[in-house]
């Protein structure tokens, strides 16, 4: 059996290695010459699986490491009878700790908030439901915007209109251009318009959810809005000057934390061996020994406020001064800061050993564990 994967994706050898031979690829140079002998090909977002690429193939199986499924084309893969899967919710532990670390490194964390603080959550999948769950939790008035779902997923569910009377507009949702409610410059002027002075807009979703060239010119002429972007329009070709224009920017890595990324490869591998069970095959499945690996080792802290708890694990300055160093290297830079990212873990890996008893509940609730006195 011939694989062909992403060169990036976690612990690719020690998986699937036992299930076939293994070609490796940067994602963005997987060609069709590659796939056409492949049985199986493992993905991320940065690889569009269509007619182009797989026309002529024996592929049968398409994974993606990743939540979306923007790039693949599912119309075709059914078509053929290709099988795919994607990791959905793999990376919602990464995107929470990347969200509070925004909102702490722009003095919107708090220990106590304040009622008068309103919170929009637009998108509220595996993703984005995680983020307004955690967000209630601690305080925050929460709303939730999203149009395929009801009050019994998402308790205080609003029309699009009221995220203009929200102080932090949290977005997390899939690219779509057509169906019902498309997303695709779901952000535009008219939207930039009517938000309220003085709010916080965050994208952890896809880039093209904003009109960013829209935004640029906004953000140009007028300086009520403040944003923080991980995800870009026509990535890595990122438009530079609205990398001048934020807050804080990053190389789409919001979910990239070390356990996300090991879930994705997790979801993925047990798909497939799922799959493959169905067809009379009788794989090995090595996904034990990783979770084993991953789980073994622990960090220990002591803490004096919320955000301090929240910067300690992970701050996002350090992701947007990499970008901004990287500037004159791009569109490559781009590509080259994800792939040699750093292993940044989420909350579950760290320890309080010392904190104000007040904290340790939310702490705790966020995943933290606690030194044994």
């Amino acid at each position: 059996m011939k694989i062909v994967a992403d060169e990036n994706i976690p612990f690719v050898n020690e998986l699937f290695e036992p299930i076939g031979e293994i070609l490796l690829r940067p994602g963005r140079e997987i060609t069709p010459a590659d796939v056409k002998n492949a049985d199986i090909l493992l993905v991320r977002s940065v690889t569009p699986v269509n007619a182009a690429l797989l026309e002529g193939s024996k592929v049968q199986f398409v994974g993606t490491c990743t939540i979306g499924t923007d790039h693949l084309d599912k119309a075709y893969l059914d078509e053929r009878d290709i099988a795919y899967s994607s990791a959905p919710g793999c990376n919602a532990g990464g995107v929470v700790q990347y969200a509070l670390s925004a909102m702490a490194v722009l003095g919107l964390l708090q220990d106590s908030p304040s009622k008068d603080f309103k919170v929009a959550v637009v998108g509220c999948g595996n993703v984005g439901s995680r983020v307004y769950r955690t967000l209630s939790a601690l305080g925050y008035d929460c709303i939730g915007v999203d149009p395929f779902l009801d009050t019994s997923t998402i308790p205080h569910l609003q029309p699009f209109e009221a995220i203009y009377d929200c102080d932090l507009i949290c977005c997390h949702t899939p690219l779509t251009r057509s169906g019902p409610a498309p997303t695709e410059h779901m952000f535009n002027t008219d939207v930039f318009n009517h938000l309220k002075s003085g709010a916080t807009l965050l994208n952890a979703g896809r880039g093209g959810v904003i009109d960013n060239r829209a935004l640029l010119q906004y953000l140009n002429t007028h300086n009520d809005l403040t944003v923080v972007l991980d995800v870009w329009e026509s990535e890595p070709d990122i438009l530079v000057e609205l990398l001048d224009a934020v807050a804080l920017g990053s190389t789409h890595i919001a979910g990239y934390s070390y356990e996300g990324r090991i879930n994705g490869s997790l979801m993925i591998h047990r798909a497939l061996i799922d799959y493959l069970l169905a067809h009379g095959e009788h794989p090995e499945d090595t996904r034990r020994a990783i979770e084993a690996y991953v789980a073994k080792d622990k960090e220990t802290i002591n803490v004096t406020s919320f955000a301090d708890a929240v910067l300690a694990t992970y701050d996002v300055r350090d992701d947007d001064a990499l970008l901004r160093q990287a500037v004159q290297g791009l569109p490559a830079s781009f590509d080259m800061l994800r792939k040699q990212y750093r292993k940044r873990r989420e909350f579950s890996h760290y320890q309080i050993e010392a904190a104000p008893p007040k904290l340790m509940p939310l702490l705790q609730s966020l995943g933290y564990g606690v030194v044994a006195k």
